[in-house]
């Protein structure tokens, strides 16, 4: 571009030079005047500085991604768009977006377009509008650089042990899905984690792009190669919701750019040996749309579970209000779930290791810690207990009177991962060598409590708390029921609590009183089990360490409030857990309830059989 106007300035020069050799007699030679040169034209439509959203996924190499050493984004529709939108005056508004929904986002109207690298096919032209092809990939089978069984994938193919791995949703996947079939293809969401299967030898290999696959090369060359002959020949376009009046523009600049060049430059650039060179891989870049947001906000608020031991729109009602407290304390966001069983709720622990806290009892603890190393936070104290009780529930006027009597009878529990319901109950029965007969789950606490006053079960176990006395306080070894000769004065007050003289009472019975507030007066309290460690705050396995402290600080002042003590729908309230304090457990105060499982031979695989 600069030796036109170097020589030119040498003929300038020259004639200069002539001129002033010229005698004075000569007449002066007439001026040439030099055209200015053309200002380039531009035929493409004006948007007037429209924005121009843009689904764009950021994960895949080498056309989107954003290096994890400097933050900034970049790759080949990068350049593109950048370039486009300065040639039609539009704003490229950037949305990260994962791929497996992308194109129906985009046919939703979510999106203005969308970039990545995205296959032109007739199927998906029928939901989405694309724009004319930008580049064409061959697409080649990548396999592992020592491996000499394939020279093809129909060499492949053949062999009935070998497998593929893919990112879903990809032409890629469909070549292979062609040669091997669905059942010989492991699928992945993240295209470098389906490589990266490859590498590890988990599969045998792999259909890419011809340049994705070129681009990997440079990175693993020592482990990876293309083999074989092209598969296919596919277009790439960029896709719009059908009828987008965009797609005219953008068919024009790409049309513009081809005969200008440019599109030749960033295929270049991003296709070719520099790229190669540069030696970027997936272990440089973020993870774009599949990134986790941060913990406790809106895309990822942190779960707060609870196990059904009790009436579940009451747990749901009090976790609400538990969620917004922990919200108002620590500005994170939460989410309140209550999984259908106990076993259900530890085993949602264990598959969200980074984002869970569980409300769950003693056994629960012991059998989610051995499964997967959940961690004890706090125990919950109640009137100043910091352990509870089982306890044996039958008719009042049932003629079971021991608890040699219960051999043979029907046995009714909430569910065989509770502690006072099941576990300890269970032991208590098997050492004293009492069978009993056919066993009900019936789902909670106070549906046990149901189950006795209606005569569906000869006996229940449920958890036992002891009753508040008018003075002074209940001790162990005191009775634990309410005496005869208060019977009779069984009621619920207007404070809806359940009180028999001045006594009150706590324990699975209350939380039928509404419907039965004679429960008392049907039911009795047949025998109490030794002593247990009360239910637990825990968190999953790897809880963030700096977020522990506070929350705990945030329950500890929330149950010390008068807001939580007098509420009925939450925390403290008989109805749902009824704490009234917390203090600190150790994995160690478990070891009880630990060697009562492995004397029943309990764990989470056999629970209940």
């Amino acid at each position: 571009m600069k030796r036109p106007v170097f020589l030119l300035s040498l003929l300038i020069l020259g004639a200069m030079v002539v001129s002033a050799c010229s005698t004075a007699t000569d007449e002066p030679a007439p001026a040439t005047a030099i055209p200015a040169p053309e200002e380039p034209t531009s035929t493409l439509p004006d948007l007037g500085g429209q924005e121009v959203t843009i689904a764009i996924e950021n994960a895949y190499l080498p056309f989107n991604f954003v290096l994890l050493d400097t933050g900034e984004a970049d790759g080949w529709d990068y350049d593109f768009l950048a370039e486009a939108c300065d040639r039609l005056n539009c704003v490229p508004v950037y949305q990260e977006f994962a791929w497996d929904t992308m194109i129906a986002a985009v046919a939703d109207g979510q999106f203005d377009m969308a970039a990545d690298g995205i296959t032109i096919t007739e199927e998906r032209a029928e939901s989405v509008d694309f724009s004319d092809g930008y580049i064409n990939l061959e697409q080649r089978l990548l396999v592992q650089i020592d491996d000499d069984r394939f020279d093809s994938l129909e060499a492949l193919a053949a062999d009935p042990d070998a497998i593929l791995s893919q990112q879903i949703g990809t032409t890629n996947y469909q070549v292979a899905l062609e040669f091997v079939g669905d059942d010989r293809i492991i699928e992945f969401d993240v295209f470098g984690d389906a490589v990266q299967a490859v590498v590890n030898g988990d599969t045998d290999g792999m259909v890419v792009d011809d340049t994705a696959g070129q681009g990997y090369l440079g990175v693993n060359k020592d482990q990876l190669k293309l083999v074989g002959e092209s598969l296919s020949s596919d277009a790439l376009g960029f896709i719009f919701p059908l009828g987008s009046d965009l797609v005219d523009p953008f068919n024009q600049a790409i049309a513009e750019m081809k005969a200008d060049g440019f599109l030749e430059e960033i295929n270049a650039k991003w296709f070719g040996p520099a790229w190669v060179a540069a030696n970027i891989s997936y272990d440089d870049i973020g993870d774009g749309a599949y990134a986790t947001p941060d913990l406790g906000t809106a895309d990822n608020p942190i779960k707060l579970l609870f196990v059904p031991s009790v009436n579940v729109d009451v747990i749901l009602e009090s976790g609400d209000a538990l969620e917004q407290m922990f919200e108002e304390a620590t500005g994170l966001v939460y989410e309140v779930s209550v999984p259908t069983s106990y076993a259900a709720t530890l085993e949602e622990m264990c598959a969200s290791p980074t984002d869970t806290i569980g409300f769950i009892p003693a056994m629960g603890y012991a059998l989610a810690n051995a499964l997967c190393g959940v961690e004890p936070g706090l125990a919950s104290s109640r009137f100043g207990w910091n352990v509870y009780w089982a306890q044996y529930l039958v008719a009042r006027d049932s003629d079971i009177q021991t608890l040699a009597d219960l051999e043979g009878k029907t046995w009714g529990y909430g569910d065989t991962g509770s502690t006072s319901g099941y576990l300890v109950p269970l032991a208590e029965l098997t050492d004293l060598g009492i069978t009993p007969g056919e066993r009900v789950e019936t789902g909670g606490h106070t549906a046990s409590a149901r189950a006795v006053y209606l005569g569906e079960v000869d006996f229940a176990t449920t958890f036992f708390s002891p009753p508040l006395l008018p003075e002074g306080t209940w001790a162990l070894g005191d009775p634990p029921d309410i005496p005869d000769d208060l019977l009779a004065e069984c009621a619920v007050n207007e404070d809806d609590r359940l009180f028999c003289g001045g006594m009150r009472v706590l324990d699975a019975r209350s939380g039928i009183r509404e419907e039965a507030p004679d429960v008392v007066q049907k039911v009795r309290i047949l025998d109490i089990s030794n002593e247990i460690p009360n239910d637990t705050l825990s968190w999953s396995p790897d809880f963030p360490q700096e977020l522990r402290q506070p929350i705990i600080d945030a329950l500890v002042a929330f149950i010390e409030t008068d807001a939580c003590q007098v509420d009925e729908i939450l925390i403290c309230s008989e109805d749902f857990y009824n704490w009234k304090g917390v203090g600190p457990i150790f994995d160690e105060n478990f070891d009880g309830i630990r060697l009562l499982m492995e004397q029943q031979g309990i764990t989470l695989e056999n629970i209940g059989e």
